[in-house]
């Protein structure tokens, strides 16, 4: 997109010698941010109001216009907007405008027209999108954004960025950035790096081991009863020990 030029449509087959294929201009509105999925440019023009551009680029000579949002809320500083971001993550648009940041959805195959599912208002430049997490480039800080439940984006995480003034322009004017390998590279007055932490995961929990049996023990083998005791009856007087010529020894009783 080039601003009040509208979208140049390039053939980069060969990258020395670019050719231009088509162009496409909405109402004479200045045309920002472009992304391109599946045969459609999807942009986002302002002027007097915001809108979302859906462009069928099938024949790159004759672009023509497919559908479109109007009236998208953007917070405008200055009477012209200075940037505009747009990027299209599966059935989902985000955008930027100025002090706006937009959800999109197109799911809807047949569009009888995308919906606006929700915003976040900031000064933003640029933005880039991980998974459910959004890294918006604001004025003099890096935002993070949870987008996981689109209606009402949610800041998580901010980091400060130094800028610098030249003549009331702001160096943050210029901020872009980028996510690769799990890093965010941000260009303002300078180039800052930052690392996108990784979630802590629990560590595994080990499956319970099957319990011991609960089953009742089995029952003791049966005791016999004790026999009964030997009998205790008194002993029987021994026989008398005889004497060595045979005759019996007199009673210790016997009376002379």
């Amino acid at each position: 997109a080039t601003s009040y030029k509208g979208m140049d449509i390039i053939d980069a087959s060969v990258p020395l010698s670019p050719s231009l294929l088509g162009t496409f201009q909405y109402n004479g509105q200045n045309l920002y941010g472009v992304a391109v999925n599946s045969g459609f440019a999807y942009i986002i023009t302002t002027t007097t109001s915001t809108t979302l551009c859906i462009v069928d680029v099938h024949d790159p000579q004759s672009p023509t216009l497919f559908t479109t949002l109007e009236d998208l809320p953007c917070v405008i500083a200055v009477n012209y907007v200075r940037s505009s971001s747009i990027a299209i993550h599966g059935t989902t648009v985000y955008y930027s405008c100025e002090g706006t940041f937009g959800i999109i959805d197109i799911k809807d195959a047949s569009w009888p027209s995308p919906q606006l599912l929700g915003e976040y208002t900031a000064q933003v430049f640029d933005f880039a999108v991980d998974g459910n997490t959004v890294y918006l480039a604001s004025y003099a800080q890096l935002l993070v954004l949870d987008v996981s439940t689109p209606s009402s984006p949610r800041l998580v995480g901010s980091h400060f960025i130094p800028i610098a003034v030249y003549d009331d322009f702001y160096a943050s004017y210029y901020l872009g950035i980028a996510i690769v390998d799990e890093r965010v590279y941000v260009a303002s007055y300078g180039l800052y790096v930052f690392e996108i932490p990784k979630p802590t995961s629990a560590p595994p929990t080990a499956l319970p081991t099957s319990a011991p049996s609960t089953a009742p023990p089995t029952s003791a083998p049966p005791t016999a009863p004790p026999t009964s005791a030997p009998s205790t009856a008194p002993p029987t007087s021994g026989p008398s020990t005889p004497v060595p010529d045979g005759t019996p020894a007199p009673s210790e009783n016997s009376n002379d």
